[in-house]
């Protein structure tokens, strides 16, 4: 089943409670202009995952005859731009069998080493990609571009085009949701067709052909082009990649009628380590054991997980329980038998022993850092009570599409989880995670996590207040944000929910953006960075709000708020917040 309204559309009829957004602060303004293809290389090129020795290069031709049998494409790797001295050349066999991807995994290479690299084919040349490898013993600082959740349809890839315009970054982390598998207008709303950005092909995607057209199409974008042209990309996949809210055995936006599941997530996960400049897999491993470590020198240790396809459970819908729920002492009964159920895992053995190994090993070598790049929100945010907030009229408006829509907003007072396919959909794997990271001593966790179409700042703490960590929440590039439903009360929506969850410091859902994150061995820097608009490629970028991360006895923390009005302000500090 196809769902166009969700929880986000509930909210649209929330009534004002007298809350003041943040203007903008130092805005500049960008146009993000087409430019002519290269030739063969209508897609550009990309790097992506780079060691201190290796790293990924990568295009794809598009043959004037896609018949032919396997075509040879020179590639090049230089220190220079000019490719007065090549370091590294070769050749790449590509065919149909691969969709004509070219993606070398380019070794023995010089640790802390910026590159160039281009590629040759048919009398063409690429347009010239810059990328560089890791540093390998000291270094003093790394700077990174957060981002996540890309949706064609919904606008214009400006984030993407606003951090190329940027010069110190090392690298762009993107934490999923590259692009969407929905059909053209089926997700969140009817298509943009004034901005002429209608999904292709016109149905949801299910075949291997499907995948690698929709690879294709996103790849044609050019703020995308110049982002993985100037930078490395660091990619892990969260559900769009596959099928919305997926699952190990299924997921949301999958019917019966469309096939196997298996078959289908094997089309996804082969398209997608064809059209991406990832490393693939061990000799040994699952296609969708993705999780992998990076080490920048003595300085941090970035961990990409994998929550969807490895282990997940089937997510809950809450209204499928509201029988129970509702009756009384119902809601303690479901949170502790059925929320808490211990088979409900998100990352599975192998995995989890992986995290937990990596993170020793970083610790025992004296890394200064442990960051770990993370799908979809793993603070405690729990329901506010929404029944005194939203009126009859806009009820009935929603219940024309969604007859569940009482049902949810009455469950809303039972402080149940906000975002069921996130991490408080599974608070035993959460806790079991906490308790081994604890064991270990390891309490200074910084987790980097996109999906939800928002800017965050989550407190990571077990049940029994032991904090872990903190947690940096991206808004997406550019699919719609709570803006889209709230309207004129999206702020007061963000200080209704910041106010129920103690964990949560910060809520921001009004902007499409990226996080500009930054460390040092002193500290680290979060600037939440948005984007006035995604309708148009005329835009302005501005700093949201903007934090420093310290070290406080085990663990971290944020301070030093920049860009809150006095009212995020004095939750950010914990006063009006629940308790409980």
């Amino acid at each position: 089943m196809k769902k166009n309204i969700n929880r986000r559309q509930i909210l649209g009829g929330l009534t004002a409670t007298g809350a003041l957004a943040c203007s903008p602060q130092n805005s500049s303004s960008y146009n993000a202009q087409e430019k002519n293809y290269y030739g063969s290389f209508l897609h550009g090129v990309a790097s992506g995952d780079p060691k201190s020795d290796k790293v990924i290069i990568w295009t794809r031709i598009t043959p004037e005859n896609p018949h032919l049998g396997q075509l040879n494409v020179k590639w090049e790797l230089s220190e220079n731009e000019n490719f007065e001295l090549i370091s590294k050349s070769g050749f790449f066999s590509t065919q149909i069998a691969r969709d004509f991807t070219v993606k070398i995994d380019v070794k023995n290479l010089e640790a802390d080493r910026e590159y160039y690299y281009r590629f040759h084919f048919n009398n063409n040349t690429s347009p010239v990609g810059k990328t560089k490898t890791l540093p390998e013993y000291s270094v003093e600082k790394a700077n990174f571009a957060i981002v996540s959740c890309s949706n064609w349809e919904h606008g214009y890839f400006n984030v993407y085009d606003h951090i190329s315009r940027q010069e110190h970054y090392d690298a762009v982390i993107h934490l999923g949701d590259y692009y969407y598998e929905y059909g053209a207008g089926e997700y969140e709303g009817a298509s943009e067709t004034n901005l002429n950005r209608i999904h292709s092909p016109k149905h949801e995607i299910i075949t291997l052909d499907d995948y690698r057209l929709r690879h294709a199409q996103y790849r044609s974008d050019n703020s995308l082009q110049l982002l993985t042209q100037k930078l490395p990309l660091i990619a892990i996949w969260d559900d769009h990649e596959t099928s919305n809210d997926s699952w190990k055995s299924g997921a949301d936006n999958h019917d019966l009628n469309e096939g196997s599941w298996t078959e289908r997530t094997h089309a996804a996960l082969r398209a997608y380590y064809e059209w991406m400049p990832v490393r693939e897999p061990k000799p040994g491993q699952l296609k969708s054991d993705i999780f992998r470590s990076f080490d920048w020198g003595n300085l941090l240790t970035l961990i990409t997980v994998e929550t969807r396809l490895t282990a997940r459970a089937e997510p809950l819908v809450m209204e499928d329980h509201f029988e129970k729920i509702t009756s009384p002492g119902g809601a303690d009964s479901f949170k502790s038998d059925i929320l808490n159920d211990p088979s409900r895992e998100m990352f599975g053995q192998n995995q989890s022993r992986f995290i937990i190994n990596e993170l020793k090993k970083s610790k025992s070598s004296g890394t200064t850092w442990r960051v770990i790049a993370n799908q979809v929100i793993m603070g405690r945010l729990l329901t506010a009570d929404l029944e005194p907030y939203i009126d009859e009229g806009s009820l009935s408006i929603i219940e024309k599409d969604w007859k569940g829509v009482r049902k949810s907003i009455q469950l809303s007072k039972y402080k149940l989880p906000v975002y069921p396919d996130s991490w408080d959909g599974y608070p035993h794997a959460r806790e079991q995670f906490y308790k081994e990271l604890i064991n270990e001593g390891i309490k200074d966790i910084i987790v980097l996590t996109g999906d939800a179409h928002e800017f965050w700042i989550n407190d990571l703490t077990s049940k029994n207040n032991e904090k872990i960590g903190i947690e940096c929440v991206t808004t997406s590039v550019s699919s719609k944000t709570m803006t889209a439903y709230l309207g004129e009360n999206t702020s007061d929506y963000s200080l209704l929910l910041t106010q129920a969850n103690p964990d949560a410091r910060y809520y921001n859902a009004l902007h499409n953006g990226y996080i500009d994150f930054s460390l040092s061995h002193e500290n680290g820097k979060v600037k939440m960075m948005g984007v006035s608009t995604v309708k148009s490629q005329k835009y302005e970028a501005f700093e949201v709000a903007s934090f420093e991360l310290k070290r406080q006895s085990e663990t971290i923390i944020a301070t030093k708020p920049k860009g809150l009005n006095l009212k995020q302000r004095a939750l950010f500090e914990g006063f009006g917040q629940s308790k409980s």
